[in-house]
């Protein structure tokens, strides 16, 4: 087995296929995307909460309920609330992200 041309090759592979440039400002805009779409997520979860009870020992598997809420069990409500986070928080963290790649470019037109 040709140990040496393989690792040589593979070298050459890596010299030739053009890695994305990270910077810092990257960095921060995903972690700034992030952020504002994890903030969200938590929105989202505590208005189901208002909108949707769980079946629990606490309020009597939700004969309790003296508002008009929905009632489900822990597995729907799981379901349901991850479904819903997942969705809304893509759709800010794509949003955000936008913002962020606009004001960047604007900011760098501006400059030059």
């Amino acid at each position: 087995m040709n140990f040496e041309h393989e690792r040589n090759s593979f070298l050459k592979s890596l010299k030739k296929t053009s890695f994305p440039k990270i910077t810092s400002k990257k960095v921060v805009m995903e972690m700034v995307a992030n952020g504002v779409a994890a903030i969200c997520a938590f929105i989202v979860y505590k208005v189901l909460q208002n909108f949707i009870v769980v079946k629990s020992v606490k309020n009597l598997w939700g004969l309790a309920n003296k508002k008009d809420k929905m009632i489900v069990s822990k597995e729907a409500f799981e379901t349901i609330s991850g479904i819903c986070i997942f969705i809304i928080a893509m759709f800010v963290f794509t949003y955000v992200e936008g913002l962020i790649e606009n004001y960047l470019k604007e900011r760098e037109e501006t400059n030059v």
